[in-house]
């Protein structure tokens, strides 16, 4: 594929939405290229039990080869490289630069996903790989049940993800990091209401291992011993591509999107965790198979 010829539709991002919009796009007989810088938050998660299709769960990295796979039979290459700038031109196309060179497309759809704030922890990679640490309670709160399960997240956000984390019939703590007097004090009874504890302190030292599960020594002096470690310390949606060119994003860095997928920018799309919605797997797809149809059906 020339870069001096000019595709239906750029893809910027190869993983669950990126790779989904790929095979929609290939199998429209579009002209598509994927590129992708990698770090997709797929090859981090050790097995995802509600993808529909594997009961008994699939790893990530062996889901995101299969959708790469996938991508290829029906004739959409990815190249590899992180895009810095997008440009809006004058016939209304698009040019997408990086270090490997620019390409030219009629429509991007953005699928740059997001990166979860991770606690310093020593061998947190390890931790996550042995269920000690997990991100996302929406994907895996059902493996946590019968556990002790610790939150660790700053005022109302920490506070709601123990909350829900809480309706999983396990133990759980929140770590509030001083920040439990920014929030209401009703928010606070619905947690003591829901049999979530409080610590008496902030976290000094949180230490995981396979013998000793999740250790976490207060300011105080106290230690305290978990199951699981759930980090609630927000996400960084990786919308700038997109804001830059002038499309509206929330507080939260998520960009907005019509029924369509479509940002604010005209032509501009986007997918997965960098759009407005519940960040899931699946959720990722079905933007991808909304935003490739929209775009299919304008060219």
């Amino acid at each position: 594929m020339s870069q001096d010829e000019i595709l239906d539709c750029l893809v910027i991002g190869g993983g669950a939405a990126g790779l989904t919009a790929a095979v929609y796009l290939g199998r429209y007989r579009r002209r598509a290229l994927v590129l992708d810088a990698g770090g997709s938050r797929l090859a981090k998660i050790p097995r995802t039990r509600n993808v529909p299709g594997f009961p008994e769960g699939i790893e990530g990295p062996e889901l995101l080869r299969r959708m790469q796979e996938h991508a290829r039979i029906y004739g959409v290459p990815t190249t590899h490289t992180e895009v810095r700038r997008i440009e809006k031109l004058e016939d209304g196309s698009f040019r997408a630069e990086s270090d490997r060179g620019q390409w030219r497309a009629r429509f991007v759809l953005l699928a740059t996903g997001a990166r979860d704030v991770e606690p310093e922890i020593d061998g947190l990679h390890e931790a996550m790989q042995a269920g000690q640490v997990r991100f996302c309670p929406v994907c895996d709160g059902f493996e946590t049940q019968g556990q002790r399960v610790a939150v660790l997240g700053r005022a109302g956000h920490g506070l709601h993800e123990s909350l829900f984390i809480s309706g999983f019939g396990n133990e759980v703590t929140w770590l509030a990091m001083a920040t439990q007097e920014e929030v209401d004090p009703r928010e606070l009874a619905r947690l003591r209401d829901a049999g979530v504890r409080l610590a008496d302190s902030p976290p000094h030292r949180i230490d995981c291992g396979v013998d000793c599960g999740v250790r976490v020594a207060l300011q105080d002096g106290q230690v305290l011993e978990f199951d699981t470690l759930y980090p609630a310390l927000g996400l960084h949606h990786a919308c700038d591509l997109a804001t830059r060119l002038g499309a509206r994003s929330c507080p939260d860095g998520q960009l907005e999107v019509d029924v369509h997928q479509q940002t604010t920018v005209d032509g501009l799309y986007a997918a997965g965790d960098v759009a407005m919605d519940l960040n899931q797997i699946s959720v990722a797809a079905g933007h991808a198979a909304i935003a490739s149809t929209a775009i299919h059906n304008r060219l």
